[in-house]
């Protein structure tokens, strides 16, 4: 093993041991603290249940003992009395297993047998039968009992009164039995819980299987290969998510690509006017008369001004690509106004090639969601080559007309105008209609159609009024 693969091996480990929190451990937790919740709340609940049936079936035995008691009661000579065989007698009254106390009193209160401090039942305790029981809880000789109170005649039908017969134990012994019950009830469920939360935690391994397949896969991936990720074997819940990684996959390649297409245009655009710069300055150089010179740098401004609109529209093309349009932040703005406040800045160039510039559209707003400087930029591109390529004392018109569901821009002039069956190259980049006459660059309306598509708007080419000339369009989307 190498040390890449063991440092790779480590770095794997690192994280499985860590107390990083995974979604296996998320739903285990959130998994089982409901269940050990139910868990708790059964128990008591089981609790309860257990020592009801417990104390029941203690004291049904207490109301037996008592009833045996009760058919022991003879009198005699007036006197009343317990007639208990010894063996009887030594069960009842034994102290070694602690199980059962008595008290028997008669008609007036008076001891008759049994144990004298016995707790008697409470005057408010209630009377459950026909035979006068009642239950109660006391405390005998620092213990908790549990003990019947029994009313029971003492010759029924002449009149002599009734006996009070009391029984009591200690409620150790029902308390043990409670707790023996719930522990053979407790403990099944307890490893039924264990057992399931181990085949949840088999299962969630099981359906957390194609995200582990996917993180392999994305690991093993070159930093070059951004083609989609295969969405067949993936659950219906990771879907989503793959569709979601495959999208910004192809935005991230279209970014990618965009950009190593900007950085190729600008390299092959930029050789040919930094070579001429550079054979311009050498001629000046050389030039031994002062006028030769000044001819020289004439033509080195000229290839200076070229250079720098090349680089300034390749910068503007940079900015209108759909990469990068979302960089830019979006808002409500008024394309009437813009587009009036952008003519007047073009008037000075256009009457120093003695052209007629003017607007002719909406008086009021006309509501876009766009980006400011993008459209400006676009506008500035379409009056750059509505002025340029039309003949000096010639006509361009910036009209903004808003509809329904859409705000229309278009410049127009009545120039040479672009032939029909190159409208459509004309967008392309660095791509320019021969026989023109006029330096360019090719880069103009590629930057329209790309600010255009960033916007969600539509660029079309026309023939102008009369069929001369261009009439360049731009549907935009209406603002809510």
């Amino acid at each position: 093993m190498d040390d890449a693969v063991k440092n790779r091996w480590w770095q794997l480990n690192a994280r499985r041991w860590s107390g990083a929190t995974t979604l296996r451990r998320q739903l285990i937790a959130w998994l089982a603290v409901p269940l050990f919740v139910l868990w708790s709340v059964s128990t008591v609940i089981d609790y309860d249940i257990a020592k009801r049936f417990v104390n029941l079936a203690y004291d049904r035995a207490l109301l037996e003992a008592a009833l045996d008691i009760g058919r022991q009661i003879r009198v005699a000579n007036d006197r009343i009395y317990l007639d208990l065989p010894d063996v009887a007698l030594q069960m009842l009254q034994t102290r070694e297993s602690g199980r059962l106390f008595y008290l028997v009193t008669g008609p007036t209160e008076e001891f008759v047998s049994g144990e004298p401090d016995l707790p008697r039942a409470p005057a408010n305790t209630p009377e459950t039968t026909a035979d006068r029981v009642r239950y109660y809880d006391e405390e005998f000789r620092g213990r908790e009992i549990r003990a019947v109170a029994l009313r029971a005649p003492v010759e029924p039908g002449t009149g002599r009164g009734a006996v009070q017969i009391h029984v009591a134990e200690r409620v150790t012994a029902r308390d043990e039995f409670a707790r023996q019950i719930i522990l053979r009830m407790v403990l099944p469920q307890g490893i039924l819980i264990l057992l399931a939360g181990l085949a949840v935690w088999y299962a969630v391994g099981r359906g957390l299987a194609p995200l582990s397949t996917l993180r392999r896969e994305i690991e093993s991936r070159s930093h070059r290969d951004l083609s989609a990720l295969s969405e067949e074997q993936a659950p219906q819940e990771v879907q989503p998510l793959i569709h979601a990684m495959n999208d910004l996959l192809a935005r991230l390649g279209s970014a990618i690509a965009a950009q190593q297409r900007f950085i190729a245009d600008a390299a092959h655009q930029l050789r040919t006017p930094i070579a001429g710069l550079k054979t311009q300055t050498e001629l000046a150089l050389r030039e031994p008369h002062p006028d030769d010179v000044r001819e020289t740098l004439r033509r080195l401004l000229m290839a200076t001004e070229q250079s720098a609109r090349l680089v300034n529209q390749l910068l503007s093309l940079a900015r209108a690509e759909p990469a990068a349009k979302l960089e830019h932040a979006t808002e409500r703005l008024d394309l009437a106004r813009l587009a009036r406040d952008a003519t007047t800045e073009w008037v000075p160039r256009a009457l120093a090639r003695r052209i007629d510039l003017g607007y002719d559209g909406e008086s009021g707003a006309a509501w876009i969601e766009g980006n400011p400087f993008l459209v400006r930029d676009m506008l500035g591109n379409l009056l750059d080559n509505a002025i340029r390529y039309t003949q000096s004392g010639g006509q361009v018109t910036v009209r903004v007309a808003a509809r329904t569901d859409a705000v229309v821009l278009s410049v127009e002039d009545n120039g040479p105008g672009i032939p029909e069956r190159e409208r459509e190259r004309v967008f392309e980049r660095f791509y320019r209609v021969l026989g023109t006459g006029t330096e360019g660059c090719g880069l103009g309306l590629a930057i329209v159609r790309e600010i255009a598509l960033g916007h969600r708007a539509e660029v079309t080419l026309a023939a102008g009024t009369g069929g001369r000339g261009t009439l360049a369009r731009v549907v935009f989307p209406r603002a809510a």
